[in-house]
Parts: structure tokens; sequence; C-alpha cells
């Protein structure tokens, strides 16, 4: 049996994404998504935890996440664990986990505008319906640093962005 390294998450944007470009003239973003979990206490009280994700988009990715989602953009991502180190300037070894995205789904509504409320329409319950019409999805078509290969091969098209 083989391996298996897949990431899914419905989460929010923690910060606002900020493209930057790398030596070889790859373009990528570093940002975070805060995932919430709601459950019940031993005393019936309702209660929530989030967990903070780092989470890399590359290429095409980076310029779409840059340019249409912000802090609270509410995304569907699927990818990879990677972990990466090095030195801090104390000559430290550190290590960071990071998700490396390959395809990527934005679900805020069109009216409501990246990082908007979702207000009267079935996200507000932090429930994902696959079976509803979503928003369009991007797949990474050149692989992140040290990666296999394309994943995907969707053309992008400008105007299929939904607002």
């Amino acid at each position: 049996m083989g391996n298996l390294n897949k990431v899914l998450l419905i989460g929010r944007l923690g910060q606002e994404p900020e493209k930057r470009i790398t030596p070889t003239g790859q373009s990528v973003v570093n940002t975070s998504l805060a995932t919430t979990e709601y459950y019940k206490d031993k005393s019936g009280n309702r209660q929530e935890r989030t967990e903070w994700h780092k989470v890399v988009f590359w290429n095409r990715q980076a310029e779409i996440v840059e340019q249409y989602c912000r802090k609270g953009s509410q995304l569907f991502l699927e990818g990879s664990l990677q972990t990466r180190d090095w030195q801090d300037k104390d000559g430290n070894k550190r290590y960071t986990t990071e998700i490396i995205v390959r395809n990527l789904q934005m679900l805020d509504s069109k009216g409501q505008g990246a990082g908007g409320g979702m207000q009267n329409n079935q996200q507000s319950n932090n429930q994902f319906d696959p079976y509803s019409s979503p928003a369009p999805s991007f797949q990474n078509q050149e692989p992140a640093p040290g990666g296999s290969g394309p994943v995907g091969n969707d053309d992008f098209i400008e105007d299929d962005i939904p607002f």
C-alpha cells in the first residue's frame, strides 16, 4: 500500500494575504487559516476550539488569493503537509509545518465580497454542502518547489472570477 499526504480544510483567512516574489521569480503567499470546531462540554455548554494552520499558495493561486481574498475570507483548501527547517538568529534549528495548497475554492457568496458576513446562507451554521453550487475552484498548475509535478489542468480565465 502507498502513502498519502492530503489535507482538506474549510476555514477563514486569519490575516491579509501578502504576495512575495522568490529570487527565482515565483509568486508565493504565506498566510494562516482558522478552523473552528463547536462541541458541547460535559455540562452541556456550547464550546468552541479554533486551530490555526499555516498555509502556502504558489504561483497563480498566490496571485488569485492576494487579489481576491481578504482577512476573514472563507476558503476550502486541499493540499499536503510539508515540514521545513531553518536556523534562527541565535543559530538554533527551528521547524515549521505548513499546508502547501494544491486546490482552492472560495466559499464567500458573490454579493457579500471577500471577508463579508455569511448571513442568510447555508455556510452561516458552519456546515459545508458539497452539492450546492460552489464558487470557482483553482488548482495549482505548477509544482511547489520540490514538488512532484503539476497538479490539475484547469485553465484560469480572469472572467471566471464571480465578483
